[in-house]
């Protein structure tokens, strides 16, 4: 990440941070600088809690070397993407459904699995990792999502990029009950009143506040009315897709237009995403050109950043774009930060060591059985590049959801009905619900030229260039457009033991269950808990808390994937074994 792109302030923190070990705990020791700037700042600022709900409290937190330093963490955890999910003070001074505590304490937020920090120059109110202000408002980050936590025995280990354990959902109808108690109880509300900046307990303050929260629970309750789904997504999935559309539906035409969000997904991996020729669990998303701020200029969409929608009818006006919340040029920072992100190494002084010999048996079967797909990489290599492996669903055989609703979904054009598309062609009154997203993103970033051909230039320097998909599956054509989406796309497997529950959907909770055949792996386990079990390799998921996947639910299927479950027993774990080393 070029140094000029981070604020000034968490520049400083390089000195604050100059000695870094491997251990931080979760109570940061005394440190010699400026106290304005030092306090509550250790390595990366990352709190523990000896207690958590789930029986999963810590006393120590490791940070591992994956590339980045302090300030690069820091400035991911709280880099301003375009989010307006809430008002700032309302988040920060909001009280709990039943207590008088913060809402954001740190007990409570990591109920829902969001990381708790120190107080940090770039993060005053000590929101949780991936929480970010807009001005005014605050909303989140690919952080959230996107930095993950593993416990063993007392000890806590973060990983930047892994895929978290958030529960997105929970948290965002936790805030509507909040926010409804809130208005419903006269002492609440009083004490919000006098608690944000300019406030007092006086007629006036309350009124206003009466106002402002009333706003912000209204758009709550449409919110997840409009992503309400019999398929709960729960802890470390989303069905982001989904929420996506959804929200390209509210800028475009009416929110009582959502689809149902019945295909919930693990939250990809974050290492080398910069360094895929194409990204995204169906892989319809391409890096070359402008590709990676697109896409992230959708995710954006997906995490409550806001664009005015305009009817263009001629591609001279269209070149104006989309006026937005999103801030594309930190997309791009961001996005170039990641490429000196590195795949985590199982951690050996924290976790069992790996048994070399079983290991190297395993690295045999992995020839075998897995590297046609899951190409091996280096992760120390400079120049690393990924070619994503595409394998139809009617091959890989796991559950299609996901990659049916992107390939089927049609929605109305709304404003957009009549109006030119970044093709040159007229919309109709439908339209695909991803052309729908892509005529959002390409839009957006016609309004941001700077940005984009940041983006661009990035792409070439690092040879990113319009490949054709590589792997088993059906190809594009014009009689069937849609046909390339129906599949997943396979990734290297470097850091994979910290990305558990496995396949897209999150349906299987260790890799050695994913070994089995589909009528062996568990029907229905708990995630949620940061617990690790280094053995089988995942999340602990016996019991019932904090939440159950069941795989006969539309969207959890844990069918397909076959590969490699007819070996035995021995064999299966040797493959486990090497897949620790990766």
């Amino acid at each position: 990440m070029p140094r000029h792109h981070f604020p000034v302030v968490p520049l400083l923190l390089l000195t604050a941070c100059a000695s870094t070990g491997e251990y931080a705990s979760g109570k940061p020791p005394p440190i010699d600088g400026p106290r304005e700037i030092l306090k509550g700042i250790h390595e990366r600022a990352g709190l523990v809690l000896e207690k958590d709900a789930y029986g999963d409290g810590a006393t120590n937190l490791v940070y591992l070397d994956q590339g980045w330093g302090p300030p690069e963490t820091l400035w991911f955890y709280h880099a301003d993407q375009g989010s307006v999910l809430m008002p700032y003070d309302t988040l920060v001074h909001l009280e709990q459904t039943g207590s008088d505590k913060p809402f954001i304490h740190p007990e409570h937020m990591t109920q829902f699995r969001f990381l708790a920090q120190h107080k940090t120059p770039n993060n005053p109110d000590a929101l949780p990792v991936g929480f970010a202000r807009h001005r005014d408002q605050v909303g989140l980050t690919c952080a959230a999502c996107h930095t993950s936590q593993i416990n063993y025995h007392g000890t806590a280990i973060r990983i930047d990029g892994a895929q978290a354990l958030a529960d997105i959902s929970g948290f965002l109808h936790e805030v509507q009950a909040a926010l409804t108690a809130t208005l419903a109880d006269d002492a609440k509300l009083a004490r919000f009143a006098a608690a944000v900046p300019g406030g007092s307990r006086d007629n006036t303050s309350r009124e206003a506040a009466r106002k402002s929260l009333t706003q912000t629970l209204r758009w709550f309750e449409s919110y997840n009315t409009a992503n309400h789904s019999t398929t709960v997504e729960g802890f470390g999935r989303l069905d982001a897709v989904g929420r996506i559309i959804n929200q390209a539906i509210r800028f475009s035409s009416d929110p009582k237009n959502s689809l149902k969000p019945n295909a919930p997904t693990s939250y990809p991996l974050l290492w080398d995403a910069p360094r895929h020729d194409y990204v995204q669990w169906t892989g319809f998303s391409p890096n070359e050109g402008a590709g990676s701020l697109g896409r992230n200029t959708g995710e954006v969409v997906g995490v409550f950043g806001r664009i005015e929608v305009k009817h263009y009818e001629t591609e001279q006006e269209a070149k104006k774009g989309y006026p937005s919340t999103v801030e594309a040029n930190e997309l791009v920072a961001m996005e170039e930060s990641l490429r000196g992100l590195k795949s985590p190494q199982w951690p050996e002084k924290i976790l069992p060591p790996i048994d070399r010999t079983l290991a190297a048996r395993g690295e045999t079967l992995y020839q075998a059985h897995c590297v046609s797909c899951h190409a091996l990489i280096d992760r120390d290599d400079p120049r690393r590049s990924v070619v994503a492996m595409i394998t139809g669903v009617d091959i890989v055989g796991t559950d299609d959801t996901s990659a049916r609703n992107i390939a089927e979904a049609r929605v109305p054009s709304g404003v957009l009905e009549g109006a030119i598309s970044p093709k040159g062609t007229k919309y109709g009154a439908q339209m695909s619900a991803l052309s729908l997203v892509a005529d959002l993103a390409t839009r957006t970033v016609s309004a941001n030229p700077v940005a984009a051909l940041k983006s661009i230039a990035n792409a070439k320097l690092n040879g990113q260039e319009k490949t054709a998909k590589q792997g088993n599956h059906s190809q594009n054509s014009d009689a069937n457009p849609a046909a390339d989406l129906m599949a997943y796309k396979a990734r290297p497997l470097n850091g994979t033991w910290a990305s558990s529950p496995y396949l897209h959907n999150g349906s299987v909770p260790t890799l050695y269950e994913l070994l089995l055949p589909p009528a062996e792996r568990p029907q229905t386990f708990a995630v949620g808990r940061w617990e690790y079990d280094p053995k089988k390799v995942g999340y602990v998921s016996d019991g019932q808390a904090p939440f159950v996947v069941d795989t006969r639910v539309t969207g959890n299927s844990n069918r397909g994937h076959e590969y490699g479950v007819t070996l035995p027993d021995a064999d299966r774990w040797a493959l486990v074994e090497y897949l620790k080393t990766l």
